[in-house]
C-alpha cells in the first residue's frame, strides 16, 4: 500500500478538529443552523492553517447537515443502503463527490475556464444534494479577465450554487470580488497547539519523542500545521526511536543546542574568549552565519520573556524540560539588557548581508555582547561622567547584590563614576523645578527604613542610597552627594552638589521629580520634613548667560558652552551621533558644544 503523508492522514475531519480556528468554525456552524448561509465565502490565511480543510468540512455540512457536529466514520466503513448522507459526506472529504467541485486557481485561471464554470453552475446538483459547491483554491492566481467574468455570477448566483474561495494572498483578490464574499481570516496556529497536535500524531504512530523535539518542530512550523507535520514526517523517515534533539539537529542542520547554551553562558560571564570559541565551534560544524544569528536572537527572546514575565507565562514557547535552563540563564541578565542584545544581533543580521567581511561583524558583535556590562554608558558620556558601569541584575532577582553593598567601601564624598550599565535603559531627563514642599514619602524598600542624624550629611546620603539606590532608575545619584542639611529652617533644606565634570549636567540630571524623591526619602530618614535643592553653583539663575555661550560677568565669552546655539537637528544628523542612537535607542541628547577652531599659524 502506498504511504500517505501525515498531513493528509491526520487532516481535520470535523469543525472541532481544525486546530486554532475555533471562532471561524463556530460562526460557520451557527450560520448553517440558523439558515443564514451566504452564497460566497473568502478564506484567507497563510499556508497550512486549515483553509481548504475548513472549506471541505463546510461543504460537507451544507450537503449533509446530519454530519455538522461530528466527523464521518473512518475510511472503509460499510454504511447501510439508506445512509445516503454518510456516504455523501465520505465522498466529499475524499474529493470524489460530483456536487463539490475543487478547482486549482493556478491551473484554471483563463477567462474561457471561468466561462465554463459559469455555464456548469446553472445545472442543478445531482439527487440527494442540496447545493453545487465550488471550492477555488489559490483564487488570487486567476487572471483579471477571469475575475471579471465571475463578477455577475458571484453577485447573483443560482440559489443552489455556493462559492468558497481560498487564498494566501488576499490583497491580490480584486475588491469587487471581496465585496461579494463573506471574508474569514485564518490565524496562524499557536506553537503550543501545534505541539499538542504533534504529540497526538506521535501517539497514533506509536513513536516516542523528547518533548523538546516536539516543541522545536512546532516552533519551526511558524504557525503552519502542515509545515510542522511535514517536518515530523522527515523525522519519522530517519527510523530513529525515540526522536531526540540530536536527530533533529543532524537532519535539519540546526545549531547544537548545547553550544548555543554555552555561548549564552559565556556572554553572561563576560568571557570574550569563550564566547568567540563557542561561535567558532558552531560555524565550524557547517552552520551558516545567518542561521546562527537567527537562533541566537530566538534564544535571547525566550530569555527576555522569562525574565520579564516569569517561567509560567503563556508567552514562553519552551518545553517543561527546557524551562529550568532558561530560568537559570535569564537570572543572569536583566530584561532591558536582553532587549539591547537582541537589537545588536538584529543590527548585525541586517548589515552583514551588505558587508564584504560578515565574519568580522559577527565576531565584533559577539565581543560587544560579552563586554556589554563593561562598556561606558552613553548617558554618562553625554553628562560628563565617563566610567565603567557596574554590573546589575533585575531588582526581582533575590541573588542580586544591592547597590548599597557595592558602595559600602567608598567614601560618600568620593566622585561616583559608575552609572547604569549599557544593558539598562537610561532615564530621560525632564525639565522640571524641584517641589519645595515634602509630599507623601514613596514606598519603602523591603526591610526597615534606615535612620541617620541630620548633622552627618554623609551618613544621610548613604542611607538614601541604601533605600532607593537599588533600582536602575536611581543611578543618577552616583554623580551627587549631600553637601549640607540646614535644620534651622522649616522644612529642613538638604543641599546637593554634583561630582560631574560637565558644568551644565547637574541641572539636566537632577530634575524636579528626582529631587522630590530624594527629599521624601530624607524626610523618612531624619524624621522631619525636608526639601532638596542643588547648590547655587550647580543651577544658574534664570537669565544667566553663562549657560548660553554669552559673555560672563567681567570676562570674555565661555566657548565651552557656546554649543547651546548649535542647531540640535544638525547635531542629530551627524553620522557618529546617529550610530550612537541606533545602538542606544533610549539615549537622549543633553547638550551640544562646538570646539574652538585651531589657532591660525602666524
Amino acid at each position: 500500500m502506498a504511504y500517505t503523508v501525515l498531513a493528509r492522514r491526520y487532516r481535520s475531519q470535523s469543525f472541532g478538529s481544525v486546530v486554532g480556528q475555533e471562532p471561524i468554525a463556530s460562526t460557520l456552524i451557527n450560520a448553517i443552523k440558523s439558515e443564514r448561509v451566504a452564497h460566497a465565502y473568502l478564506f484567507c490565511g497563510t499556508r497550512g492553517v486549515g483553509k481548504t480543510s475548513m472549506a471541505r468540512i463546510f461543504a460537507r455540512a451544507l450537503n449533509a447537515p446530519a454530519t455538522i457536529d461530528d466527523a464521518p466514520a473512518v475510511e472503509g466503513t460499510e454504511y447501510p443502503e439508506d445512509d445516503v448522507q454518510q456516504r455523501m459526506a465520505e465522498a466529499i472529504m475524499k474529493g470524489e463527490d460530483l456536487n463539490v467541485i475543487e478547482i486549482d486557481g493556478a491551473s484554471n485561471n483563463s477567462v474561457d475556464q471561468a466561462r465554463q464554470l459559469i455555464a456548469n453552475a446553472g445545472l442543478s446538483p445531482t439527487a440527494n444534494a442540496l447545493y453545487k459547491i465550488y471550492i477555488i483554491d489559490e483564487v488570487h492566481m486567476l487572471s483579471g479577465a477571469a475575475f471579471n467574468a465571475l463578477l455577475k455570477t458571484m453577485e447573483e448566483p443560482p440559489s443552489h450554487v455556493k462559492f468558497i474561495l481560498c487564498t494566501t494572498e488576499p490583497h491580490k483578490v480584486p475588491p469587487t470580488i471581496q465585496s461579494r464574499c463573506q471574508r474569514f481570516d485564518f490565524r496562524n496556529i499557536a506553537t503550543g497547539k501545534i505541539a499538542d497536535h504533534l504529540s497526538e500524531v506521535l501517539k497514533g504512530e506509536s513513536v516516542e519523542a523528547d518533548s523538546e523535539v516536539v516543541w522545536q518542530v512546532a516552533r519551526l512550523g511558524n504557525g503552519s500545521m502542515r509545515d510542522a507535520l511535514s517536518l515530523m514526517d522527515r523525522l519519522l523517515a530517519t527510523g530513529e526511536s525515540p526522536l531526540t534533539a540530536k536527530v533533529l539537529q543532524d537532519m535539519l542542520g540546526l545549531p547544537d543546542a548545547e553550544l548555543i547554551a554555552a555561548l549564552i553562558d559565556a556572554l553572561a560571564n563576560g568571557d570574550v574568549k569563550a564566547s568567540l570559541t563557542a561561535t567558532a565551534d558552531l560555524l565550524g560544524r557547517g552552520i551558516g552565519q545567518d542561521q546562527l544569528v537567527e537562533v541566537l536572537i530566538e534564544r535571547l527572546r525566550q530569555l527576555m520573556l522569562v525574565a520579564a514575565c516569569g517561567p509560567d507565562s503563556e508567552l514562553i514557547e519552551l518545553s517543561e524540560d527546557a524551562k529550568p535552563q532558561a530560568v537559570e540563564q535569564s537570572q543572569r541578565f536583566d530584561a532591558a539588557g536582553l532587549v539591547h542584545m537582541i537589537a545588536l544581533c538584529e543590527n548585525l543580521h541586517r548589515h552583514a548581508k551588505a558587508s564584504s567581511n560578515p565574519r568580522a561583524l559577527l565576531d565584533a558583535t559577539i565581543v560587544r555582547l560579552a563586554l556589554a556590562e563593561k562598556m561606558a554608558d552613553v548617558s554618562a558620556v553625554l553628562s560628563g561622567g565617563v566610567a565603567i558601569a557596574e554590573k546589575k541584575k533585575l531588582t526581582a532577582n533575590p541573588q542580586a547584590k544591592p547597590r548599597a553593598a557595592e558602595r559600602s567601601d567608598k567614601a560618600p564624598d568620593t566622585p561616583r563614576a559608575g552609572t547604569t550599565p549599557s544593558h539598562a535603559t537610561p532615564a530621560k531627563p525632564q525639565a522640571a523645578a524641584p517641589n519645595p514642599t515634602a509630599q507623601t514619602p514613596p514606598p519603602t524598600a523591603q526591610g526597615a527604613m534606615p535612620t541617620a542624624d541630620a548633622s552627618n550629611p554623609a551618613a544621610v546620603w548613604q542611607a538614601v542610597l541604601d533605600t532607593v539606590g537599588q533600582s536602575n532608575a536611581a543611578a543618577w545619584m552616583d554623580h551627587f552627594r549631600i553637601d549640607s542639611i540646614d535644620t534651622s529652617s522649616n522644612p529642613a533644606v538638604a543641599t546637593l552638589v554634583s561630582t560631574m565634570s560637565f558644568a551644565g549636567g547637574a541641572a539636566n540630571v537632577a530634575t524636579g521629580p528626582r529631587l522630590q524623591r530624594v527629599a521624601d526619602t530624607i524626610t523618612q530618614i531624619i524624621g522631619r520634613a525636608t526639601q532638596a535643592q542643588l547648590a547655587d553653583t550647580q543651577r544658574p539663575a534664570t537669565g544667566d548667560t553663562s549657560q548660553r555661550g554669552g559673555p560672563q560677568q567681567g570676562g570674555a565669552p565661555d566657548n565651552s558652552m557656546r554649543g547651546n546655539a548649535v542647531d540640535r537637528r544638525e547635531a542629530l544628523n551627524l553620522p557618529l551621533v546617529r550610530d550612537v542612537f541606533e545602538v542606544f535607542p533610549d539615549a537622549s541628547l543633553i547638550n551640544t558644544r562646538k570646539q574652538d577652531p585651531p589657532p591660525q599659524a602666524e
